[in-house]
């Protein structure tokens, strides 16, 4: 049963995100606060119970990456919505999204580095800020420079990943070159 219930964690976190954003658009911010704790909390513990009990699996993470990406821009649409400051962050996140999806689904590359785990990271405090400034409008929170600041991490992330892709495909055909020359050896 335990290896089940860090995955059930992560599907619920899938599952809120309609609610979440229909909450947003509803204008009921205080609820969405409450939720995206609730998440918050769910996806540390997914990863932790899943570490702890030794359940770990690719397709867990595989999930959990998923997930993660779509509560993000499930709720910076919200933000997109009740404030533009957030559209460039929003678009680079979907575009960071298609291209990992791409990667994964075309070239079988599925690997998370650090900096899009920070990235993520500083997405959820730049939300969190930003739904905080929507409910306390009078607390004159400096978006624009989160904004700013999110975006370079998300650039960061971008060449990244492309870097890692590029470096994997290199070592694939270099593997197939090594290949290739130990049969052209071999077969004489």
């Amino acid at each position: 049963m335990r290896k089940y219930i860090p995955n059930i964690l992560t599907s619920m976190r899938i599952l809120l995100t309609p609610v979440i954003i229909y909450l947003g658009l509803t204008i009921h911010v205080y609820w969405i606060l409450f939720l995206g704790s609730i998440i918050a909390i769910a996806d540390f513990l997914d990863g932790y119970l899943a570490r702890r009990w030794h359940v770990e699996s690719i397709n867990g993470a595989k999930l959990d990456a998923i997930a993660d990406k779509i509560f993000a821009i499930g709720l910076l649409l919200i933000l997109v919505i009740r404030t533009h400051s957030f559209i460039y962050v929003f678009v680079f996140e979907i575009i960071i999204a298609s291209l990992n999806l791409y990667f994964y689904l075309k070239k079988g590359v599925a690997q998370s580095l650090i900096i899009g785990k920070i990235k993520t990271w500083i997405i959820f405090i730049t939300i969190l800020i930003g739904l905080l400034d929507v409910v306390f409008s009078s607390w004159n929170i400096p978006i624009d420079i989160l904004v700013y600041f999110t975006l370079i991490w998300q650039i960061g992330s971008f060449l990244s990943y492309i870097k890692n892709y590029l470096d994997i495909k290199r070592n694939k055909q270099s593997l197939i070159d090594d290949y290739i020359e130990f049969i052209d050896i071999i077969n004489p």
